[in-house]
């Protein structure tokens, strides 16, 4: 039956889907045409169309095969720790790359990297990473101890970085590097708020404000990057911002 399919099949249909959005996009054309450009100006609008079906065959097929149609739609925000590593293996990490996926999105169209190609399938190696090489960080979270969740989130902040590096991620034409720990940090830094608070987080609205804490911080944030220690660096700056982060 098209239900059995695993969650991880399901997630490479939809990265492939957007793959081929993500061309069509990257061909539109937004300036103003003059007669002689009338052929540029129907391939736009083609483009256009394309794009839009696209989307709709992504959102149709995913609810046709998909064993959770619900895990790959709802509310975005950035979770807790505990949410993310600590519930039901498979439905932890569907969610985690769900949300790292769509934020990551966010944060960059906010940092003018609209058409960025960010592949979700990509954050389940993250996922497994942090499982692997994080656990000790992971698990001294759970007593709630600030410092223990800001090394965990710096941790969790350069293994993105890494992935990055190895395009695990992404496609061609990939947002700098330092766009992408700037992005990767503030998910990182609210998944840590996340994890201290007794609120709900607010969508997307806890990472821009994360990025915003970030960002008005630069000289900190740029140490932390060339520190040769930079996730004991950029821990020392998460337990610095989470207090005073909602």
């Amino acid at each position: 039956m098209p239900r059995d399919i695993p969650n991880d099949i399901v997630v490479n249909l939809k990265d492939r889907l957007r793959d081929v959005r993500h061309l069509i996009r990257a061909s539109r054309q937004d300036t103003a045409l003059t007669t002689h450009e009338l052929p540029e100006f129907m391939l736009d609008k083609v483009a256009r169309v394309l794009d839009k079906a696209f989307t709709s065959v992504e959102t149709v097929s995913i609810s046709l095969i998909s064993q959770d149609p619900a895990a790959h739609s709802g509310a975005l925000e950035a979770r807790s720790i505990v949410a993310y590593f600590f519930g039901d293996r498979n439905s932890s990490e569907a969610q985690f790359c769900r949300d790292m996926y769509y934020l990551t999105k966010h944060l960059f169209k906010i940092l003018d990297e609209p058409n960025a190609l960010v592949h979700e399938a990509g954050f389940a190696f993250v996922h497994a990473a942090m499982i692997r090489r994080h656990l000790i960080l992971l698990t001294a979270t759970k007593d709630g101890d600030q410092k223990a969740i800001a090394g965990a989130c710096a941790a969790l902040a350069t293994e993105l970085q890494s992935h990055y590096r190895n395009s695990t991620l992404f496609g061609p034409h990939s947002p700098d590097e330092k766009t992408t720990f700037l992005c990767f940090s503030a998910l990182a830094l609210a998944i840590g708020v996340a994890t201290c608070s007794d609120q709900k987080p607010d969508g997307e609205r806890l990472v821009e404000t994360t990025l915003l804490a970030l960002q008005a911080r630069p000289e900190k944030f740029a140490q932390a990057i060339v520190d040769p220690d930079n996730l004991q660096s950029l821990s020392s700056l998460f337990a610095f911002l989470i207090p005073h982060l909602p």
